[in-house]
């Protein structure tokens, strides 16, 4: 019993650093479904089945109180990395105006709307895309779930940071935010509404994201108090409710083994880098590409300044006319620290053989057709100086 309760504490206190999403617990119920699913898996690329390898859980908080329905935007949106190998974890923040091209639209558009247009399914397409790591799995919730937990343990104190009051008649629901300046203890309805203020933080939605991640280590501190042990019941009801994840409970098993052999006040918490800046009247969060490439490259495959390498362009090029194709072949390279700059179709959907064209990267070029299991070697600069990048990789109809 004890051992299920460190599991249990760990992972459930994890998982409520982004909302909650502590839904494992169903595991400790009688036998039910083997996959609590409310929609169909979206990955590509088969989750990781060693316990040695790093699992990416892309965290969802959806910006409705009616429950996890389409069509509604996402508030939060973080990428929890488990390394079990080497006992730690990460949570990538990814602010929700974040400017991006979503798969299938035209034009620029903030990345909280890719629920909007495309349910799980976008969400996680855009964050691999931005981001160039595998999504293994997601777990979405809504913030019901938030606001039953936070009266599940009794409130939370917090130091509110300033006096926060905002009206917003014509939300759904509508949205009234009247907290004071000081030290308090939040209910639900509070919490909700210090999570939800945004327009007074002098760094917008930086600041708005440092609130929440300090919300977020209070209401932690509050479920590992010896009193909620006494309310798992009452967590198990509420994650049940309001949470929907991809993953079996064979998998959430797993993770939480993972889980409970990371030390919590290691886990390291970064936000995509870049500015917020307005473009044609509207305020985008802008990402740094530089920056952000040397922090995934520290994240999730350990690259530091002593040991990164000349970092090379890959273009991977769809000309099997098979959809879906390029992105599971951008997650087997990403997976192996080979993260493409381009993922698009090919001008045409005929290509028969796996072709990869290099120039003055052919050891790479060899690593990537030893990853995808097959593939012609060309030299050709001339095709690579078109598409400005030193390797692509043309995907025939043999893959």
């Amino acid at each position: 019993m004890k051992q299920f309760f460190k599991i249990f504490i760990v992972f459930f206190v994890i998982f409520t650093m982004v909302f909650g999403t502590g839904l494992y617990l169903i595991i400790a119920k009688e036998n039910k479904e083997d996959s609590i699913s409310k929609e169909s898996s979206t990955v590509d690329l088969p989750p990781p089945e060693s316990k040695d390898e790093k699992v990416n859980v892309l965290l969802l908080g959806v910006d409705s109180l009616e429950g996890n329905k389409e069509g509604s935007r996402t508030d939060t949106m973080m990428i929890l990395s488990l390394d079990s190998k080497n006992k730690k974890a990460s949570i990538l923040s990814i602010p929700r105006d974040t400017r991006v091209k979503l798969r299938g639209r035209k034009g620029y558009d903030k990345i909280n709307s890719a629920h909007v247009y495309g349910g799980v399914d976008l969400s996680i397409k855009a964050v691999k895309d931005l981001v160039g790591v595998p999504i293994h799995h997601y777990v979405k919730v809504d913030y019901k779930a938030l606001f039953k937990t936070v009266d599940d343990v009794g409130g939370v104190e917090i130091d509110v940071p300033m006096n926060m009051k905002y009206n917003d008649p014509y939300a759904d629901p509508p949205l009234h935010i009247n907290l004071k300046k000081g030290i308090q203890v939040l209910n639900g309805q509070k919490a909700m509404e210090y999570l939800r203020f945004r327009k007074g933080y002098i760094n917008q939605d930086l600041g708005r994201i440092e609130a929440q991640q300090g919300f977020l280590d209070a209401l932690a501190k509050k479920v590992l108090s010896p009193s909620s042990i006494f309310r798992i019941p009452k967590y198990i009801e509420t994650m049940h409710m309001y949470v929907d994840t991809d993953m079996s409970k064979k998998e959430m098993v797993s993770l939480a083994y993972a889980a409970s052999k990371i030390d919590t006040d290691t886990i390291r918490k970064e936000t995509v880098p870049g500015e917020p800046m307005m473009i044609k009247g509207v305020a985008y969060y802008t990402p740094n590409a530089e920056e952000m490439d040397n922090l995934v490259g520290e994240l999730y495959y350990g690259n530091t300044s002593e040991n990164k390498k000349d970092e090379i362009k890959i273009a991977v090029l769809n000309g099997s006319g098979r959809s879906g194709i390029a992105t599971r072949v951008s997650d087997m390279l990403a997976e192996e620290g080979l993260k493409p700059d381009v993922v698009e179709n090919a001008d045409d959907f005929d290509q028969k053989k796996t072709i990869i064209y290099y120039s003055d990267n052919k050891d790479e070029a060899e690593k990537i057709k030893k990853v995808i299991g097959r593939g012609t070697l060309v030299k050709d600069q001339e095709k690579l100086d078109k598409e400005k990048v030193d390797i692509i990789v043309l995907i025939g109809k043999d893959i």
